[in-house]
């Protein structure tokens, strides 16, 4: 048997082994299916003549590339990993980000991040705390402030000179509550 012949055989039994060694927990056929995924979401996206390139084994989906123009993206979404300087909004106390994590949408244009977290306090606690906050420093501003039956709320404030957004939603969840932060901001060339 020829020395080539021994490393294709012996290649090939350590492939079939790890791959066996995977069957056993299903990791084969979770990580195939991954794959066929990316593969499909990725064709969705280039119908247009988009470059995008999608990851789904952290958690969400993160798809980067180029769309029709040329002009770059990024997508994180369920899987960015966002802070308070990130949103632009403080994070109510205590409250911790929700399994459905962050997203964030960047391009030429500018750039858009959410997150949603969850807290044990009551929605009018809550969205108390926002409304002393941010109206605070919403001069100059325009603010859209909605109260909801169950107490919660939606708090928008956009600064038309800055070209940005800030959104704050508050809604009942069991005995606490959802809150969902988004900032957004277009660039200036986007607006030329």
């Amino acid at each position: 048997m020829s020395s080539v012949h021994t490393i294709h055989s012996f290649t090939a039994l350590v492939l079939a082994a790890a791959l066996s060694g995977l069957a056993g927990c299903g990791k084969v056929s979770e990580i195939a299916s991954e794959k066929a995924t990316e593969k499909y979401i990725e064709s969705q996206m280039n119908k247009d003549g988009s470059n995008a390139k999608v990851d789904l084994s952290k958690g969400g989906m993160t798809a980067e590339g180029t769309d029709e123009h040329g002009k770059a993206f990024k997508v994180e979404m369920g899987s960015a990993k966002l802070s308070e300087a990130d949103v632009k909004i403080p994070f109510y106390p205590g409250a911790k980000p929700s399994d459905n994590g962050g997203s964030r949408f960047q391009n030429e244009g500018g750039e858009m991040v959410t997150i949603e977290l969850v807290t044990s306090d009551a929605p009018k606690a809550v969205s108390g705390w926002y409304r002393d906050k941010l109206k605070g420093n919403a001069e100059g501003k325009t603010v859209v402030d909605s109260a909801a039956e169950d107490n919660g709320m939606s708090l928008m404030i956009s600064d038309s000179k800055a070209n940005e957004s800030t959104t704050v939603s508050v809604a009942p969840d069991g005995d606490g509550s959802r809150i969902t932060l988004m900032h957004a901001v277009n660039s200036k060339q986007a607006q030329q």
